[in-house]
């Protein structure tokens, strides 16, 4: 999982500056802040560090994630570079290989906030 994270994140920092010159600076934001949260809910997860406080702030982001990933996702097809000449089918393929290249990401949110072990 480390090897996903440290990964993760130099592909975050590209997509964040790959979007900043195409969509408006709030949303750029938005997205690079939610990138930093889930490289730092990645990187708590590999090294399994989970306290009490974490798995309580993380029942709270996880859905933030996931609804970040539903949110740029539906940005992206209607607003992005080739929104116009999307179809039914490569946005559904799209959708999938996110969710594919996402999953561990989600999987660590999520055992982050709902696990019962302090070692996740």
């Amino acid at each position: 999982m480390l090897a996903y994270t440290v990964i993760f994140g130099l592909f975050s920092i590209f997509f964040v500056q790959n979007d900043y010159s195409r969509y408006p600076l709030a949303y750029t934001a938005v997205c690079a802040l939610m990138y930093a949260v889930i490289f730092a809910g990645n990187l708590l997860y590999s090294l399994g560090y989970a306290t009490r406080p974490i798995q309580s702030l993380w029942k709270f982001v996880f859905p933030l994630v996931m609804l970040h990933f539903v949110g740029t996702g539906i940005v992206d097809a209607r607003f992005g570079r080739h929104a116009h000449s999307a179809t039914l089918v490569s946005s559904i393929i799209v959708w999938a290989i996110g969710l594919v290249l996402f999953f561990p990401a989600f999987r660590a949110h999520f055992l982050l906030g709902y696990s019962r072990d302090q070692r996740v």
